[in-house]
């Protein structure tokens, strides 16, 4: 998701002036995003598909967001 008042940049977003992202402000289009199928989360090696299912992390799982990106020409 790319914060309000951000450059894109190689790799990610750069902020203009240093600041707190504001997660309430976020998290509905990171919602939308996810129920839209623009990302995949992956936690261990399994793909979470309910966002209202409690995961149990233990030290060290691995936590993956893989952003979807249409391919050009298909």
């Amino acid at each position: 998701m790319q914060p309000q008042d951000t450059e894109r940049v190689l790799n990610g977003y750069a902020l203009r002036t240093p600041r707190r992202i504001d997660p309430e402000a976020q998290t509905e289009p990171a919602l939308t995003a996810f129920a839209g199928n623009g990302f995949l989360v992956l936690v261990g090696d399994r793909q979470v598909t309910d966002l209202d299912k409690e995961i149990e992390l233990a030290l060290g799982t691995e936590v993956t967001f893989l952003k979807l990106v249409a391919l050009m020409g298909g």
